[in-house]
């Protein structure tokens, strides 16, 4: 008690409100979190997808040799030739409809690649004739 007659503190029942008021705030937010993280674990799957295989085009080019990207058979990761293999996040993977081979000229065998984590897809494909990755509608 101050000199004023007045106490200062909480009461135990003004800690249980707060108590449960944070605990309604925390189970309200945190599935929207997880939601939010892997959502974007899949856009950075998909966009590593991309860079790699824009990245294998390129390769064949600079260098004049074939370059292959294939997919483990896991489907988590993807390797190009002569490079160390690709890890995704680990909520996320890859499923290739074959292996695709870039050409000196810039040109591919074409493919499809379908990265996916839950219940969201994104498709990469590779235009034959000129190599380029590019995300194709669902």
């Amino acid at each position: 008690m101050s000199a004023t007659g007045e106490t200062s503190g909480f009461t135990l029942l003004e800690m249980l409100v707060v108590l449960a008021v944070a605990g309604l705030v925390a189970g309200i937010g945190f599935p929207r979190l997880q939601a939010q993280i892997a959502a974007q674990e899949w856009r950075t799957g998909a966009a590593q997808v991309r860079s790699l295989l824009r990245a294998a085009r390129a390769q064949a080019v600079r260098s004049g040799g074939v370059v292959v990207v294939a997919t483990a058979a896991d489907g988590r990761s993807l390797r190009m030739t002569n490079a160390d293999a690709l890890a995704l996040p680990k909520s996320v993977a890859v499923a290739m409809t074959q292996s695709i081979s870039f050409h000196p000229d810039g040109s591919a065998s074409g493919g499809l690649a379908a990265v996916t984590s839950g219940n969201r897809t994104m498709r990469i494909g590779v235009a034959p004739d000129t190599g380029l990755a590019s995300v194709r509608p669902s």
